[in-house]
Formats: structure tokens, C-alpha cells, sequence
């Protein structure tokens, strides 16, 4: 993510826009490509874009989605509301957290995930993007940062091979 995005994203936080309406735009942009693309078209005039805005946008973020518009960076909008989601998150210490599954893990499962992190990472809360990957095999993956935890098949398979390899 650029730093421009992520300087968008520090600026809709300032604003003191709910995380929700931040993230049902972003919902809104990713359920209906067309509204992106309509947005950031420069065939599309800026009176246009505007009217397409206060009909289908939370009353919050008007203004900000104008903006957008009239700067060319409407279609970056998802990435923007994605570095709100990550700022908003480190500000008020809640991790960031990546989850690759074969089987996504019931509630109670995503629960002691959840309190291994918050102990782990000393923050209050945990926020994940689940994401299912196949290729672990069994298992699970967390990203957290720079940092990977491995509890994958996979992960273990391909230890098992490497001391094997070593000897």
C-alpha cells in the first residue's frame, strides 16, 4: 500500500468516521464493482459522481468520497478504507491478524485463537481476515505482521523433510 493511501486512510480516521460506515462502503465497492468504476471514469462528470455518491454512501463520508472524485483516487477507495480499517485498529490496539484455514475453525476454536494473540501481543482485542487455503493440507497459518505462526500440515511436512534432508 502506498503512502498516499495510507496518509487517506490516516485522514478518514481523523475525521472520526465510524469503523462501520468505513467498512460498509468498502463492502458497498467490493459487492458492486460498477459504482468503482463510475467514480474514477473521467468520461463521468464531477456533478455526476457526486449525485452517485450522496444516493448510495453513508451521510458520514459524503464529503470524503467527494474528494476521492475530484482527485482521481475514487478508485482506490477499497485500498483507502483498508488502511482506515489497519490505522483505526493500531490506534485503538487491536491486531491485525491473517487466518489460513483448510476447514474454517468454529467460533469456540476462533475464540482460543483470539486469546493465545491478545496474551501473545498484549492488545485487547484481535481483528482477522480469514482466508481459505487448501494447499495447507490441515491446520492453520497466522500472520501476524512480519511474523508467521505455522500449525499447518504443510508447515510440519515440510520440516519433518527438511531435518531429513539435513542428516
Amino acid at each position: 500500500m502506498t503512502e498516499s493511501l495510507n496518509n487517506y486512510g490516516k485522514v478518514l480516521y481523523e475525521l472520526n468516521i465510524s469503523p462501520e460506515s468505513a467498512a460498509g462502503a468498502r463492502e458497498l465497492l467490493e459487492k458492486v464493482p460498477q459504482v468503482s468504476e463510475v467514480l474514477s471514469s473521467p468520461v463521468v462528470s464531477l456533478a455526476a459522481k457526486r449525485s452517485v455518491v450522496d444516493r448510495i454512501f453513508p451521510r458520514e463520508i459524503h464529503n470524503f468520497m467527494k474528494i476521492l472524485c475530484r482527485y482521481h483516487k475514487a478508485g482506490e477507495a477499497q485500498e483507502i478504507f483498508k488502511a482506515y480499517q489497519e490505522y483505526y485498529n493500531e490506534k485503538n490496539n487491536i491486531l491485525n491478524a491473517t487466518l489460513s484455514y483448510v476447514v474454517l475453525p468454529t467460533e469456540e476454536q476462533l475464540t482460543g485463537i483470539k486469546r493465545f494473540l491478545c496474551r501473545q501481543y498484549h492488545v485487547k482485542d484481535v481483528a482477522f481476515q480469514l482466508q481459505e487455503e487448501k494447499d495447507l493440507v490441515g491446520g492453520f497459518t497466522l500472520r501476524v505482521g512480519d511474523q508467521e505462526i505455522d500449525y499447518s500440515l504443510k508447515g510440519k511436512i515440510n520440516a519433518l523433510q527438511q531435518k531429513l534432508t539435513w542428516r
